[in-house]
């Protein structure tokens, strides 16, 4: 086969790959849309909170936990109400609460009230997170979880792209509150868009589930496969770095390297432009062979790129890692949604991502408290070592304790899988396989 052809059936198969359903499509474009929003105010808020209100570190450490503390709270009622009303209403309420907060940002005139507004935004994430990633895993079908867990990472990335540079643009044309106003535009775009979203009918597992099932949910799933609360535990671990990464980083590299709000803005954009190369195909990749190679060689490389900004000394030593912190999280972070699908019930999804989720965001809590007070009392390279060294330890628990649920298949299989069966033409082959849908409800377990 001529390196032409080869091309023209590579290409061929992305397409068919990431358009996996019409209503996929409409969730990928509306992630983009608010991802760009969130990408507008990343290298902005910190700088905001600091110059406008005058919050030091471990204020803003303090803040920060609040939205972690109003996630993991928000959780509890998050994860059964998807299961309970549906998966998009709640992902529209959470998005137009994010509107909301968001624009009120540009009245605030006291830490006090950036509390307040931190809060409700952490409310605003809880709602939607656990119903996203239900509906998401509800639309796609169970073989192609890798690649739809790669394709969202990869919208999100290609609104977040432009998001840094666009609001220091915006910033510096239009006024330093004009980010706010246009974030909060486009959260509403969001939700305009996920409206058009068909969703399907889930049946719950219980005809009246309480409050608190996600926990007894969670439990049910756990026994089932061991996996889940691994992957439970890293999520714990990734919540904590979560909080460096959002807080530390950015406070770390503005007073520790004197770098600029552009330079920031760059080096958040080349993160992104390596997980919006990454994602796609590490996540398909995770569809053939296997989930676990991809996290344990993704964690390996975030703990190298995040443990060596200890020993950064300017900005271009910055932008290498980040860029390999962030290849890391492109090898593991679609392996790791896949297998959180892969071992779900269908039917208690949204309680099980909602007991994920809150402990995740427990992780937060003690990541913003925990590293806002290192940062001042310590050093600001202690919150950094300390995160490197936890990631650590979560991905040898993940090598350990984790069991693949989507092995490679054998050189005999692939060889079955390449070769088109005797009744169908070489050239029908691609078009018979497009019309093919399986059961989105179905789950490995």
């Amino acid at each position: 086969m001529d390196t032409t052809s080869k091309k023209a059936r590579a290409s061929r198969s992305f397409i068919e790959a990431t358009r996996i359903s019409r209503d996929f499509s409409i969730l990928l474009v509306s992630l983009a849309v608010v991802s760009l929003g969130f990408g507008i105010l990343s290298p902005i808020i910190v700088p905001y909170a600091q110059d406008n209100l005058g919050m030091d570190a471990a204020e803003l450490g303090l803040v920060y936990s609040l939205f972690a503390i109003a996630f993991a709270a928000g959780m509890l009622p998050a994860g059964y109400l998807a299961d309970r009303i549906g998966r998009k209403p709640l992902i529209v309420a959470g998005t137009l609460l994010f509107s909301a907060t968001t624009l009120a940002l540009v009245f605030i005139t006291n830490e006090w009230q950036f509390a307040v507004l931190r809060v409700l935004e952490g409310l605003g994430a809880a709602i939607v997170s656990p119903a996203a990633f239900a509906l998401t895993v509800d639309i796609v079908p169970e073989n192609k979880r890798g690649l739809a867990m790669g394709a969202e990472g990869t919208a999100q990335l290609i609104g977040g792209l432009g998001g840094p540079g666009l609001g220091g643009i915006l910033a510096g044309a239009f006024g330093f509150y004009s980010p706010f106003y246009i974030t909060a535009l486009l959260a509403l775009v969001c939700a305009l868009l996920v409206y058009f979203v068909r969703e399907p009918r889930i049946r719950a597992a219980e005809k009246s589930p309480s409050l608190f099932a996600m926990f007894q949910s969670w439990r049910r799933n756990a026994q089932q496969s061991r996996s889940l609360t691994a992957i439970t535990t890293r999520g714990f671990v990734m919540g904590i770095v979560q909080g460096l990464w959002n807080f530390g980083l950015i406070l770390y590299w503005y007073n520790r390297l004197d770098l600029t709000v552009t330079e920031v803005g760059i080096a958040l954009s080349l993160g992104m432009i390596v997980m919006m190369l990454g994602t796609l195909p590490f996540g398909a990749m995770s569809d053939t062979r296997g989930r676990k190679p991809f996290m344990i060689l993704g964690g390996a490389t975030m703990v190298v790129g995040l443990g060596l900004n200890v020993v950064a000394e300017n900005v271009w030593h910055v932008f290498l890692l980040v860029a390999l912190a962030d290849f890391g999280a492109a090898m593991s972070n679609p392996s790791v949604g896949a297998m959180l699908a892969d071992v779900m019930l269908p039917e208690e999804r949204g309680r099980v991502m909602g007991a994920y989720q809150m402990i995740q965001g427990i992780g937060n809590i003690v990541g913003f408290t925990m590293l806002g007070y290192l940062y001042s009392a310590v050093s600001p390279e202690a919150p950094i070592l300390l995160c490197a060294a936890a990631l650590s330890v979560a991905t040898l628990i993940i090598a350990l304790f984790v069991k693949e649920t989507r092995a490679a298949p054998s050189a005999e299989a692939r060889a079955k899988a390449v070769a088109p069966p005797p009744s169908v033409s070489a050239t029908d082959g691609g078009a018979v396989l497009s019309e093919v849908h399986e059961d989105c409800g179905k789950s490995s377990r």
